[in-house]
């Protein structure tokens, strides 16, 4: 019976661990996004663009990909056209977030908000990404000409 209880417990202990692994790319989201891109994903007109349906297709390319993840890291700031629309804001770096925390709040970003644009075969970002993608240092115009490139990729 002894070990039936320690078994169970064992159970109830791993199942809380999974339970908060999966709550945390919303809690992330909760916490560091909401307040500029909004509980709907669609950012504030002209300073903070929308998240939702704008960013899926950026995945289907390896530096869309690596460009996501700069952008949580190092922050954005400057002016950048989002569906037509120009915004000019400041989004803060969030380097100090794990690269787990970062790989599921992009992945949740992606999943819950741009699912009609990601490819059927999408892949989530992983946390060994978004550790290669730190151990590369980004001035922020080499964001902007990560951020064109991709651009121009989607365009193509």
């Amino acid at each position: 019976m002894k070990r039936l209880s320690l078994g169970l417990a064992g159970i109830a202990i791993a199942t809380g661990w999974a339970v908060r692994a999966i709550a945390a790319a919303p809690d992330v989201y909760a916490a560091r996004c909401v307040i500029c891109h909004q509980s709907t994903a669609q950012g504030v007109p002209g300073i903070y663009p929308p998240l939702a349906d704008s960013i899926g297709y950026d995945v289907r390319f390896n530096n869309g990909r690596d460009y996501l993840i700069h952008v949580v890291l190092g922050g954005l700031s400057g002016p950048i056209v989002v569906k037509g629309t120009m915004y000019n804001g400041l989004m803060p770096p969030f380097s100090q977030l794990t690269d787990a925390d970062i790989a599921a709040v992009i992945n949740e970003v992606l999943t819950h908000f741009n699912a009609p644009e990601i490819s059927k075969n999408f892949t989530p970002i992983t946390s060994a990404e978004v550790r290669r993608a730190r151990a590369t240092t980004q001035t922020p115009t080499d964001l902007i000409r990560e951020r064109t490139s991709v651009m121009h990729e989607i365009k193509q």
